[in-house]
């Protein structure tokens, strides 16, 4: 090789993420992966790989895309290429994101074609699912357009390192080309290791996603020439979360142990965490040593209470129970003016029996049979009809003209207060957030793609005699 070759691995950027439901935070994710950026200019690299979670959800904000194609642009001024793969926490069914940014000549997804570097080969798995991993099909891979080093970037937890469901040795035995380093992402942690041969490294998350990540936030600069591979680190400056521990023995001066302890440290602009120890019969208000730390402009304040039962787990999954969320979402239906296909989708995708691939189909073949019966002279051949309490009427009811009654107690549990639960979430695994109803506000909670409303309060007023809005002339666009 004439020259060294310099790649600048990151990962598990997670842009997006509002940890703490702090704006700040999600600033902060933004701000470590742009001075990322920055260093690759700086230091002239020939390309940044990225090997997965670029965003934290599937569905990022438009503020997230626009801030990313901002900073990717900076490298595209610099023609430095921004390579990448697609992991678990952006991974969509079809398009991703990172299709939409190739196509804007601003980032290129790895594939099973390499991206050439002069005698330099990159080749990319996007994350696979753990069950599909005995499924992976290695011959899309060929080695005839491998080069005097080729490198494998992969979103997976590896073996042999903590947690590992896939085994580098099989990647490596299988791949119709030598391997010469692997660079991984998904792990949190800046690991390296040889596998045979081969270096496999993980680089690290650029911030904290967690409290239980504590080590400095890394990337790895990778360095290849005539001489082989080699893989180092550099730190990246991110908010310091501080830890203070207080170890409760006598009931007496508890609250001024805690005050006291805090004044030790500078908690200004820090993510602070208290932990609590010792005596499980001191009981202490969590209140007042939050206003404590607010006080002192602490930016996110956590009271970890370890006397009872161990350390508390961080995000734990919330169980909410429904009565009927099915009924629930369709109390909500009934207040939409809605045509009859509007309806007839909303069953649809709702139907467990109905396959998520075969969604579309289904919906097209019924609202095709819906089509043919309607008379677009008359709004109300096509219009929901509704009684007086905005309840749908059911056209094929008995002649004595009886209506199921909805069970006006079928409400969805809410819980009392969001002060038990945690806010923090394990390694950099989660998925979009939403709210979950108290009755005091909300608080969100990790879960599916889904929205779950609020129910009106069961001391309003029923509306009577609402009568429906004249409607519009559809097409059939509005349909589909």
């Amino acid at each position: 090789m004439e020259r060294d070759i310099r790649i600048l691995h990151t990962a598990d950027t997670h842009i997006g993420y509002r940890q703490y439901h702090s704006e700040v935070r999600r600033q902060d994710f933004i701000d470590a992966f742009s001075s990322v950026i920055d260093d690759a200019i700086e230091m002239n690299m020939d390309a940044i790989v990225h090997a997965g979670d670029l965003f934290d959800s599937r569905n990022p904000t438009l503020e997230d895309i626009l801030d990313t194609i901002n900073i990717l642009s900076k490298l595209k001024l610099q023609n430095i290429p921004f390579l990448s793969i697609v992991g678990n926490h952006e991974s969509k069914q079809h398009t991703q994101w990172l299709d939409l940014f190739e196509s804007m000549g601003i980032a290129t997804r790895l594939g099973n074609k390499p991206y050439r570097i002069e005698d330099v080969a990159i080749y990319g798995i996007d994350n696979v699912p753990r069950s599909k991993i005995p499924l992976f099909d290695y011959s899309k891979f060929t080695g005839e357009s491998s080069g005097q080093y080729n490198i494998l970037v992969m979103h997976q937890l590896m073996s042999p390192f903590p947690f590992g469901e896939w085994k580098c040795e099989e990647v490596i035995r299988e791949l119709p080309f030598d391997v010469h380093a692997i660079l991984l992402g998904d792990y949190h942690k800046n690991e390296k290791t040889r596998v045979d041969q081969t270096w496999v490294t993980y680089c690290g998350s650029t911030e904290r996603n967690s409290a239980a990540e504590r080590d400095v936030r890394t990337y790895n600069i990778v360095t290849i020439n005539d001489n082989g591979i080699d893989i180092g680190k550099r730190n990246i400056s991110t908010r310091d979360f501080l830890f203070i521990p207080v170890e409760l023995r006598d009931r007496e001066g508890a609250y001024e142990l805690i005050i006291n302890t805090i004044k030790e440290h500078d908690v200004a602009d820090r993510v602070v965490f208290v932990d609590i120890s010792g005596n499980p019969e001191v009981t202490i208000s969590y209140n007042e040593i939050e206003e404590f730390l607010a006080g002192r402009n602490a930016l996110v304040t956590r009271i970890r209470d370890m006397r009872h039962g161990g350390e508390v787990k961080e995000e734990k999954p919330l169980e909410v129970s429904f009565s009927d969320p099915d009924e629930a979402v369709k109390r909500e239906i009934t207040k939409m003016t809605l045509t009859s296909g509007g309806i007839m989708i909303d069953e649809i995708v709702r139907d467990p029996a109905v396959p998520k691939t075969k969604v579309d189909l289904e919906a097209e073949t019924r609202i095709g049979e819906l089509l043919n019966d309607v008379d677009f002279m008359n709004p109300e051949s096509y219009m929901v009809k509704k009684d007086n309490e905005g309840n749908i009427r059911d056209e094929n009811a008995d002649a004595a003209g009886e209506e199921e009654k909805r069970d006006s107690t079928d409400e969805p549990h809410i819980a009392e207060s969001a002060d038990e639960y945690s806010t923090d979430r394990d390694t950099g695994r989660s998925e979009p957030q939403e709210d979950i109803p108290t009755r005091k506000g909300t608080i969100p909670v990790e879960t599916e793609d889904r929205e779950i409303s609020r129910p009106p309060e069961t001391g309003a007023p029923e509306k009577k005699n609402v009568e429906t809005p004249k409607p519009k002339q559809y097409n059939l666009g509005d349909y589909l």
